[in-house]
């Protein structure tokens, strides 16, 4: 072990000149672990005992890296796109349509049309972002160059044509002016957003997450993302194919829902029948909105999405309490899952669960949906209790 971790910091620190460790999650629960020999569209291929072996894309949820990176302070430079991506790194600079991040003397490439937004941190940011970002108008009508720091931040309306290490070439009533980088705190560019697309594959690098429709990967040409995107081979992190291939519950309208309380009459008062209604929450690390709470005694009805293979999320109670409740899951009216909540929480020794100081205790769901027609989930009243909300975290159907 003390030989392979030795390996492994070198190959953070060297590139690929002792290989790029993977871990293979595969759709079907088992995984498998080797290292990364290419990827393509269609084929992940890892070479595991000096064998080489060959996984199709559709059979893989996630390619995750064996080792993880030794924490590091923030980079001094922020890059947002108009596709949501937020990257950082050591300096970016901008000549033609490229456009480049750099960390250390490698950089990732990008169009420049996808750049939105470079940020430099100051000291006194204390590693946290600009202070000016938040006076930063949500819609400018013009490119901004954002010179000075802190309260005093000056916005000034222009075109931007340049980036370089000595200054930012920009065109103000028609002239072309190189303003000094060490003036500039940072550039925005006018720049239409681009909607989220489906089947988008999450890919997370040593410079942050971006997505792609289609990702390559090799020790020679390094990573590439839909042919315009580029990134040492080193700095691939993971990619999530599921993401692409996720359809969220709380995006899929139910066919029925039916909400009957201990106390059947308080759903007909006014004011109370949207509390005992389910309802879209956050889920822990997920601003999205993907959870849902339920109470007992609800049963939703959802068509499964077409070609879905799996059905995952995590159960809990909701508020950190430890109410007497009953959760099942029937497809097409055969029930596969049944957990029931304790007034207490479930033994230590209880793999099936997983618990720690931060959050209450959560029951993992993985059910195979194939060819299945229809979910129906049940959140019902245990014996001998009023019951109490449970809550849903990313519940999904994975193509």
């Amino acid at each position: 072990m003390a030989i392979l971790s030795v390996c492994v910091a070198l190959a953070s620190c060297q590139g690929l000149a002792s290989g790029h460790p993977v871990r293979l999650e595969m759709a079907d629960g088992s995984s498998a672990e080797g290292q990364l020999e290419a990827i393509d569209a269609e084929t992940v291929r890892v070479n595991a005992d000096g064998a080489d072996q060959s996984f199709p894309v559709a059979t893989i949820r996630r390619v995750v890296r064996a080792q993880e990176r030794v924490a590091a302070p923030p980079p001094p430079v922020i890059v947002t796109t108009n596709a949501g991506w937020r990257l950082s790194g050591d300096d970016f600079s901008w000549t033609g349509d490229a456009a480049a991040l750099t960390r250390g003397a490698e950089r990732l490439e990008l169009p420049i049309d996808l750049v939105q937004m470079v940020a430099w941190r100051r000291p006194e940011d204390g590693g946290g972002d600009p202070a000016w970002l938040k006076s930063l108008p949500d819609r400018p009508d013009s490119d901004l160059v954002i010179v000075g720091a802190g309260a005093a931040a000056e916005f000034v309306s222009c075109a931007i044509t340049g980036v370089s290490a000595e200054s930012v070439t920009v065109v103000l009533d028609g002239e072309t002016i190189p303003v000094k980088r060490a003036k500039v705190a940072g550039l925005r560019w006018l720049r239409p957003p681009q909607p989220a697309a489906e089947g988008r594959i999450a890919v997370a690098t040593a410079a942050g997450r971006l997505e792609a429709a289609e990702v390559a990967w090799s020790s020679s040409e390094g990573l590439v993302l839909d042919g315009r995107v580029r990134a040492p081979a080193a700095w691939l992190e993971a990619i999530d194919y599921a993401a692409g291939r996720t359809v969220w519950l709380t995006n899929v309208a139910p066919e029925r829902i039916e909400v009957e309380p201990y106390f059947g009459g308080l759903k007909r008062i006014d004011g109370l029948a949207g509390f005992f209604a389910p309802r879209r929450v956050a889920s822990p690390g997920d601003d999205a909105g993907h959870g849902l709470v339920m109470r007992p005694r609800t049963v939703g009805v959802w068509r499964v999405p077409t070609d879905s293979r799996r059905f995952r999320g995590g159960l809990r109670t909701a508020g950190g309490a430890t109410p007497r409740a009953v959760v099942a899951i029937d497809l097409d009216g055969r029930e596969i899952f049944r957990h029931e909540f304790q007034d207490q929480p479930r033994a230590a020794g209880d793999a099936a669960a997983t618990k720690s100081d931060a959050g209450p205790t959560v029951i993992p769901i993985d059910i195979d949906v194939a060819g299945a027609r229809r979910l129906t989930l049940t959140v019902d009243f245990a014996a001998g209790g009023l019951g109490g909300p449970v809550t849903l975290d990313d519940a999904r159907f994975e193509k």
